[in-house]
């Protein structure tokens, strides 16, 4: 009943056109998760949305494909001291997410790239700095190009793990980079 009455709140909250903050403050965090931070933007500018994995052009790191969305972005970021594999968080994450849009992009361990390039450059949350093969990201793209909900889960050296979310709401959208 619980996970029905979740799914419908869930759904009644992002088609009644609320703002990003509201869809990220309508996600469940993790059990005992300790929010350590959030930001809501009211500015309307461009932002970046990776789509596809960092690679190295003329020796500067790039995402293979991105796209720049004209809109406000809010965040959080959590701290989860109970959690022992990013993806057990990822899943986590996933089931709630599932009823908000379609994948977009995903990746984990090395193939994302870079962890500090994302945590310092991508993200701006050098917490999220850690071994390559503990990261994973997924971008979820939300219906009618309204914008995206990405996810990025890291562990670090320490073997704590955080997990980012972001969301970009869409007030007109950029040419897709390839």
């Amino acid at each position: 009943m619980y996970a029905i009455v979740k799914f419908l709140v869930v759904l009644l909250v992002f088609f009644s056109s609320i703002t990003e903050a509201s869809v990220l403050d309508s996600l469940q965090p993790p059990q005992n998760s300790e929010l350590v931070d959030s930001t809501d933007s009211d500015q309307v500018k461009p932002h970046l949305v990776v789509l596809g994995a960092l690679e190295k052009i003329n020796h500067e790191l790039e995402p293979e494909q991105s796209t720049s969305m004209v809109g406000r972005k809010s965040s959080r970021t959590y701290y989860l001291p109970l959690a022992r594999k990013t993806s057990s968080v990822v899943e986590f994450y996933r089931d709630q997410l599932s009823v908000l849009g379609e994948i977009a992009f995903e990746c984990r361990g090395r193939t994302c790239g870079s962890s500090s390039y994302w945590a310092n450059k991508i993200l701006g949350r050098s917490i999220l700095y850690g071994p390559e093969q503990f990261q994973h990201y997924v971008v979820y793209q939300l219906p009618a190009d309204s914008g995206y909900l990405a996810v990025y889960v890291g562990q670090r050296a320490t073997r704590k793990i955080y997990v980012h979310i972001e969301a970009v709401s869409s007030m007109a959208t950029g040419q897709a980079d390839e």
